[in-house]
């Protein structure tokens, strides 16, 4: 009865608009799916692309309330969304869907994490696979045991199914599975360490993107989205109450990414690498599924109602590393669940920096800046040919590279980037006052914002419980459900 309601809530509004926009000229849409959407154009499962108006109005029924509310509470994903049409232009959109995240819309990667775009995949079903093109029900079915390849060609993706037979579609395919099965890519594989080709829950959405690429997203319910993403952020043999703290503050990252649609207009939430949230980079742990189970639906948000910032890095030097002194100060240690990134050192010689900048012979490094947490934002690189200043914590990371650092009880091969900004600088010259190496002194391992995920550890091995973890590094947030209605 409820829905009867709305319904005639719309008929009337619809009709009111009509009066204003041109009765003849009104167009109201069946409810589609959203894809795609920006300020400007939004793509829908069924319509395709549509321009929106920039006097757009929107609407939101639940229960037998009607709410206007923002475009951007328009989320990719939502399932029920009517348009209204003038002049071939959205200039009302009526949303049924509720307003909180119940799907995740994940831009897989390809091997390494390297790109989003794809020039090949190939899938194969834990049970039974369907590939089907958008819109006109083509396809095929593919056994257990047997391999689908995916590739794009022009423009146009192509498929060689189980049998061998080659298949050319049009349009966006999905990929998908028995409701129990799961879909395995065995085009690369995951993990650190011990590798494995990849297993992944609901759907799979391909969509070309060029030529000779094409854009994977994997749509999945949020909860389930979870179990490939704790085990692949935390190690699943921490303790319950840390993996649980990890599960809020993932799932509380993941509706907000939903929330603010920053990659709204590419068709997805969030990425399965650093990007966002690493995602699948792990098998499913029953205990990491247990920590979901038992926070099920549970996110941070702030006193005003709008979701938390939560974001987690790996371990926190404990103090701002301002010398000597305070770097070889160990008191921290056991409260960072003695993380081998409480401190580390590395050092680099003058040849090895002047491979890293262009500015031949290196003369001088000098931290020319820090922010409120100590950590290096601008770093003044100085050479025969000139001086650069490097700017921002993660540009100066990948910047020094080293091919080794010794940790707090041993020792680490190459980094892809310095473990973290939080470091001071030691230099060695010789008798004329050549550059001779450069040593770094530092602590920690990430961008040391939101949760330290060693101190998490540390603290649930001394007896507390996830919400004591919680109230520790997000102090201005408070627990809420994700079902709850959300501020936009």
């Amino acid at each position: 009865m409820k829905r009867y309601t709305a319904l005639w809530v719309l008929l009337a509004l619809c009709l009111a608009s009509a009066n204003v926009w041109g009765e003849e000229e009104v167009l109201r849409l069946p409810a589609d799916k959203i894809l795609r959407i920006s300020q400007t154009m939004v793509e829908f499962e069924h319509h395709g692309w549509l321009p929106i108006s920039a006097d757009v109005k929107v609407f939101q029924y639940w229960e037998d309330e009607v709410t206007a509310i923002p475009l951007e509470a328009v989320k990719v994903g939502f399932e029920e969304v009517s348009a209204c049409l003038f002049q071939g232009e959205v200039v009302r959109f009526d949303v049924y869907d509720p307003l909180y995240i119940r799907t995740m819309r994940v831009a897989i990667s390809t091997d390494k994490f390297m790109s989003i775009e794809h020039g090949e995949i190939s899938f194969s079903p834990t049970s039974k696979l369907y590939v089907e093109e958008k819109g006109t029900g083509r396809g095929f079915q593919a056994d257990s045991g047997e391999e689908v390849r995916i590739f794009v060609r022009s423009g146009r993706l192509h498929a060689v199914d189980g049998q061998g037979t080659a298949w050319e579609f049009d349009q966006r395919l999905h990929v998908f599975a028995d409701a129990e099965g799961m879909i395995q890519i065995n085009s690369f594989q995951r993990g650190t360490g011990k590798t494995f080709y990849p297993r992944y829950r609901g759907r799979f959405e391909l969509t070309a993107s060029g030529e000779d690429s094409f854009l994977v997203i994997n749509e999945v319910s949020l909860e389930d989205y979870l179990y490939q993403v704790v085990p692949s952020e935390m190690p699943h043999s921490w303790p319950l109450e840390a993996l649980k703290a990890q599960a809020v503050a993932a799932r509380t990252y993941a509706v907000a990414q939903a929330i603010y649609s920053r990659q709204g207009h590419l068709g997805f939430h969030v990425a399965d690498s650093t990007n966002s949230q690493v995602y699948n980079n792990q098998p499913e742990a029953e205990k990491a599924s247990l920590a979901i189970d038992e926070t099920a639906g549970q996110i941070l948000a702030r006193g005003d109602g709008t979701i938390a910032s939560t974001y987690f890095f790996s371990t926190s030097p404990g103090t701002v590393l301002a010398d000597k002194k305070a770097w070889e100060d160990l008191s921290g240690l056991a409260l960072e669940g003695n993380s081998p990134w409480f401190r580390w050192k590395c050092t680099f010689t003058g040849d090895e920096l002047e491979k890293m900048f262009t500015l031949g012979e290196i003369t001088d490094l000098q931290v020319a800046a820090r922010d409120a947490a100590g950590r290096v934002t601008q770093l003044i690189v100085s050479g025969a040919k000139g001086e650069v200043c490097i700017e921002g914590e993660l540009n100066i990371r990948r910047s020094l590279r080293p091919s080794s650092l010794k940790r707090v009880s041993d020792s680490a091969g190459p980094q892809a980037l310095l473990p973290s900004a939080l470091f001071f600088i030691e230099q060695e010259r010789d008798a004329s006052g050549a550059l001779r190496s450069v040593t770094l002194y530092g602590g920690g391992s990430g961008h040391n914002l939101g949760m330290s995920q060693w101190g998490a550890k540390g603290m649930a091995e001394a007896g507390h419980d996830y919400l004591s973890i919680l109230e520790k590094y997000y102090p201005e947030s408070h627990l809420i459900t994700h079902s709850e209605q959300l501020r936009y």
